[in-house]
Protein backbone atom coordinates (compact mmCIF):
# COMPACT_ATOMS: atom_id res chain seq x y z
CA UNK A 1 0.00 0.00 0.00
CA UNK A 2 1.29 3.26 -1.24
CA UNK A 3 1.55 6.74 1.10
CA UNK A 4 0.34 9.76 -1.19
CA UNK A 5 1.16 12.58 0.48
CA UNK A 6 -1.62 15.28 -0.65
CA UNK A 7 -1.63 19.03 -0.39
CA UNK A 8 -4.69 20.80 0.63
CA UNK A 9 -5.20 24.68 0.44
CA UNK A 10 -5.92 25.54 4.12
CA UNK A 11 -9.59 25.28 4.48
CA UNK A 12 -9.56 29.29 5.73
CA UNK A 13 -8.69 30.36 2.42
CA UNK A 14 -11.18 28.10 0.70
CA UNK A 15 -14.13 29.06 2.82
CA UNK A 16 -13.37 33.05 2.15
CA UNK A 17 -13.07 32.35 -1.39
CA UNK A 18 -16.39 30.30 -1.90
CA UNK A 19 -18.15 33.08 0.08
CA UNK A 20 -16.78 35.78 -2.29
CA UNK A 21 -17.92 33.02 -4.81
CA UNK A 22 -21.22 32.89 -3.19
CA UNK A 23 -21.47 36.83 -3.02
CA UNK A 24 -20.61 37.40 -6.71
CA UNK A 25 -23.09 34.73 -7.70
CA UNK A 26 -25.98 36.55 -5.92
CA UNK A 27 -25.00 40.03 -7.07
CA UNK A 28 -24.72 38.41 -10.60
CA UNK A 29 -28.61 36.88 -9.93
CA UNK A 30 -29.93 39.92 -8.23
CA UNK A 31 -28.78 41.75 -11.50
CA UNK A 32 -30.31 39.47 -14.02
CA UNK A 33 -33.25 39.52 -12.18
CA UNK A 34 -33.61 43.20 -12.13
CA UNK A 35 -33.14 43.27 -15.86
CA UNK A 36 -35.99 41.23 -16.37
CA UNK A 37 -38.29 42.38 -14.44
CA UNK A 38 -37.65 45.84 -16.10
CA UNK A 39 -38.22 44.20 -19.81
CA UNK A 40 -41.21 42.12 -18.39
CA UNK A 41 -42.38 45.68 -17.12
CA UNK A 42 -41.92 47.66 -20.54
CA UNK A 43 -43.33 44.32 -22.46
CA UNK A 44 -46.25 44.52 -20.75
CA UNK A 45 -46.69 48.39 -20.66
CA UNK A 46 -45.95 48.14 -24.69
CA UNK A 47 -48.17 45.45 -25.42
CA UNK A 48 -51.21 47.52 -23.25
CA UNK A 49 -50.44 50.52 -25.64
CA UNK A 50 -50.62 48.43 -28.63
CA UNK A 51 -53.95 47.56 -28.17
CA UNK A 52 -55.36 51.52 -27.31
CA UNK A 53 -55.56 54.20 -29.96
CA UNK A 54 -54.68 57.72 -28.87
CA UNK A 55 -52.68 60.82 -30.16
CA UNK A 56 -49.69 59.92 -28.78
CA UNK A 57 -49.42 56.27 -29.49
CA UNK A 58 -46.21 56.31 -32.18
CA UNK A 59 -44.23 58.62 -29.48
CA UNK A 60 -44.95 55.99 -26.62
CA UNK A 61 -44.41 53.13 -28.58
CA UNK A 62 -40.80 54.98 -29.53
CA UNK A 63 -40.44 55.29 -25.77
CA UNK A 64 -40.92 51.53 -25.33
CA UNK A 65 -38.22 50.73 -28.02
CA UNK A 66 -36.16 52.86 -26.95
CA UNK A 67 -36.58 51.08 -23.43
CA UNK A 68 -35.89 47.72 -24.51
CA UNK A 69 -32.81 49.00 -26.43
CA UNK A 70 -31.46 50.13 -23.24
CA UNK A 71 -32.73 46.73 -21.13
CA UNK A 72 -31.03 44.55 -23.79
CA UNK A 73 -27.63 46.87 -23.76
CA UNK A 74 -27.68 46.30 -19.84
CA UNK A 75 -28.25 42.85 -19.91
CA UNK A 76 -25.25 42.29 -22.71
CA UNK A 77 -23.09 44.42 -20.33
CA UNK A 78 -23.78 42.18 -17.84
CA UNK A 79 -22.97 39.41 -19.73
CA UNK A 80 -19.26 40.47 -20.88
CA UNK A 81 -19.19 40.89 -16.95
CA UNK A 82 -19.63 37.62 -16.29
CA UNK A 83 -17.00 36.50 -18.88
CA UNK A 84 -14.01 38.75 -17.13
CA UNK A 85 -11.90 38.30 -14.62
CA UNK A 86 -11.08 40.04 -11.93
CA UNK A 87 -10.52 43.44 -11.33
CA UNK A 88 -12.41 43.97 -14.50
CA UNK A 89 -15.42 41.43 -13.33
CA UNK A 90 -16.01 44.06 -10.24
CA UNK A 91 -15.63 46.92 -11.97
CA UNK A 92 -18.11 45.82 -14.72
CA UNK A 93 -20.72 44.53 -12.84
CA UNK A 94 -20.37 48.20 -10.59
CA UNK A 95 -21.41 49.49 -13.98
CA UNK A 96 -23.78 47.35 -15.01
CA UNK A 97 -25.64 48.00 -11.34
CA UNK A 98 -25.34 51.99 -11.65
CA UNK A 99 -26.58 51.22 -14.92
CA UNK A 100 -29.37 49.19 -14.26
CA UNK A 101 -30.28 51.53 -11.46
CA UNK A 102 -30.26 54.56 -13.40
CA UNK A 103 -32.45 52.85 -16.56
CA UNK A 104 -35.09 51.56 -13.17
CA UNK A 105 -35.07 55.65 -12.48
CA UNK A 106 -36.15 56.37 -15.70
CA UNK A 107 -39.06 53.72 -16.52
CA UNK A 108 -40.33 54.64 -13.12
CA UNK A 109 -40.28 58.34 -14.25
CA UNK A 110 -41.57 57.74 -17.60
CA UNK A 111 -44.13 55.06 -17.16
CA UNK A 112 -45.38 56.96 -13.74
CA UNK A 113 -44.39 53.33 -11.55
CA UNK A 114 -42.38 52.73 -8.32
CA UNK A 115 -40.03 50.31 -8.43
CA UNK A 116 -39.33 48.78 -5.17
Amino acid sequence: MANHAVWNPPTKLRDQSEALQEVEFALENDLENRINNLGKLVDSVSFALGQESFSGKPHALDLMNDLRVKIKATHNMLRVAKLLSEPARESMLSKVRDSLTDLEDVVASKLGVEMT
